[in-house]
């Protein structure tokens, strides 16, 4: 079921699956990204939980309004305030790069009580993307944020393959593993002009966010699960994460990129079916 909910007078699309009378999961997606990312895995967890998976502010059907707060800390809160509408007192949580770096967040500092149990999949801790991300896709964001036109053009030329294995290759261990009409949505929504203003904020929030410090405070037990060629967020990241929490397990799937929901969908699954 899609849904939409006011938060702090800003709209947030979700999509809601399973009977609310389950323990709840909240899944939080990655940068430039949006709620679809998680479409395998609502099928495979809705019979037993209550899933929430939403749009970030700033992405995917959510309001991107060029003035607000984009911190990753605001957005964690956001994610807690719809928590508290649908009456979540308990949740666990599920998170994508970006959206891993905001869950471990909130299970550290905002509501580590309120967490159950917690995965985070290519998860940024320390707010440093992998060096080609930050030296192609940041700057990318950066110009089109000035000149919206790239986004439009990229846009319009989202299915020419030679410009989408340029802008997106470091998302996948094997560009061609995929069908490539199978991931299209991802692609528009990272190209989606109307989140120009939001995808530059958040990359900025991303670097600004180093969770180091906080890790330990995590009292769910976590699953980290990493591609082990994880072109956006290194292995060594994961391996931080792996020291720092408390209780924790960690799967590293082999030959897999930074979408290991989509790129080994059964190893991925097998993973979360460990935790949840």
């Amino acid at each position: 079921m899609e849904k939409t909910f006011s938060i702090k007078s800003k709209q947030i699309a979700c999509t809601l699956a399973g009977d609310p009378q389950n323990p709840a999961v909240i899944l939080i997606h990655g940068w430039c990204s949006h709620r679809g990312v998680w479409q395998q895995t609502l099928a495979a967890l809705e019979e037993k939980y209550f899933c929430v998976a939403l749009d970030l502010l700033g992405f995917g059907a959510s309001d991107k309004p060029e003035g607000s707060d984009y911190s990753l800390s605001m957005q964690a809160q956001r994610v807690l305030l719809l928590a508290d509408q649908l009456g979540l007192k308990t949740f666990s949580l599920i998170g994508h790069s970006m959206g891993g770096q905001i869950a471990m967040y909130l299970a550290a500092v905002l509501a580590p009580r309120r967490v159950e149990k917690l995965v985070v999949v290519g998860g940024v801790v320390t707010g440093k993307l992998a060096d080609r991300v930050e030296k192609t896709s940041l700057p990318f964001i950066r110009n089109a944020r000035k000149m919206p036109w790239l986004y439009g053009l990229a846009n319009a030329l989202v299915n020419f393959r030679p410009l989408a294995k340029s802008l997106f290759k470091t998302w996948f261990y094997n560009f061609n593993s995929l069908p490539f009409e199978a991931w299209e949505a991802d692609r528009r929504n990272a190209l989606n002009p109307a989140g120009a203003v939001s995808a530059d904020e958040t990359g900025k929030a991303i670097h600004a966010l180093d969770l180091t410090q906080h890790l330990r405070k995590i009292q769910a037990k976590t699953l980290l699960i990493y591609g082990k060629q994880d072109a956006v967020v290194p292995e060594d990241q994961a391996l931080l994460a792996q020291t720092l929490i408390p209780d924790n397990d960690l799967a590293l799937i082999e030959k897999c990129g930074h979408f290991p929901m989509y790129e080994k969908k059964t190893q991925f699954l097998k993973a979360l079916a460990l935790i949840l």
